[in-house]
């Protein structure tokens, strides 16, 4: 019993951990390895389908935040700062960064998601060590998803400095104090 706890916490640890290893390193799975993977794998192919439906939500929360942030907000910001003769370069650089980003966070969520669905599909005490690297595959995906996130949120807090300064800029070049 212990044995197949321990085997199921490993199992969702590869398939939820982020990935730590080097991507051309091949795990040579033992015939007890398989043995228990064909044990507990519907488990984990059960707790798979709750964080693949929380994953899907996620995903859609963040794109439609992404979204309204440069629809709403850089675009129309970058706009006023044209309009107004500043230099907005920098801004709009950055704003073209995050729609670059974000799209390539999609991309990288429709590959994970496509891989998390074969995993949960596949007949797993038939085909383990298939599981099992489909498993991996995914858990480098889902760290490919979470680096475009973070560097998603790495270019909106440089757009919020950038910001910080242009407004800074345009208050001394008004008023003719520093703020």
């Amino acid at each position: 019993m212990t044995k197949a706890i321990v085997a199921t916490i490993l199992l969702m640890l590869i398939a939820v951990s982020p990935l730590a290893h080097a991507e051309d390193v091949q795990v040579v799975l033992t015939d007890q390895d398989i043995a228990l993977i064909r044990t507990n794998c519907v488990g984990v192919q059960s707790s798979m389908q709750r964080v693949h439906s929380s994953d899907a939500l996620a995903r859609y929360n963040l794109a439609q935040q992404y979204n309204i942030i440069s629809t709403k907000l850089m675009a129309p910001m970058n706009s006023r700062v044209s309009l107004n003769k500043l230099n907005g370069v920098a801004m709009t650089q950055t704003t073209v960064d995050f729609d670059e980003t974000v799209s390539e966070f999609k991309l990288m969520y429709q590959q994970y998601e496509e891989t998390t669905s074969r995993a949960l599909k596949m007949n797993c005490k038939d085909q383990p060590v298939s599981f099992y690297d489909t498993l991996v595959m995914a858990r480098s995906q889902k760290a490919a998803v979470r680096d475009a996130i973070n560097r998603i949120n790495i270019l909106l807090q440089q757009y919020d400095t950038q910001f910080d300064q242009l407004r800074a800029q345009a208050l001394q070049k008004t008023t003719g104090v520093t703020p």
